[in-house]
């Protein structure tokens, strides 16, 4: 079974999706405490790996106008 660090360094996570890597990254960050960070322990460190190598992963996100979205369906009608 390989570590979290392993799985990390050997880019198991672009084969997950975009969705599946963002909120696994989410779910690690949000069990983690930011003074975790300032003296990591091997397991912290392993989850750090991951994080990054997940968001490595995923494509960005893109932001829609809302209002220039609903203005141009409004325009098909």
């Amino acid at each position: 079974m390989k570590r979290r660090l392993d799985r990390a360094i050997s880019n198991e996570f672009k084969e997950n999706s975009s969705h599946e890597n963002i909120n696994g990254a989410i779910k690690l960050a949000m069990d983690m405490k930011v003074l975790d960070i300032l003296e990591p322990t091997s397991k912290t460190i392993g989850e750090l790996a991951e994080i990054v190598s997940r968001l490595q992963n995923a494509d960005s996100l893109e932001v829609i106008d809302i209002e220039l979205f609903s203005s141009k369906l409004h325009s098909y009608s």
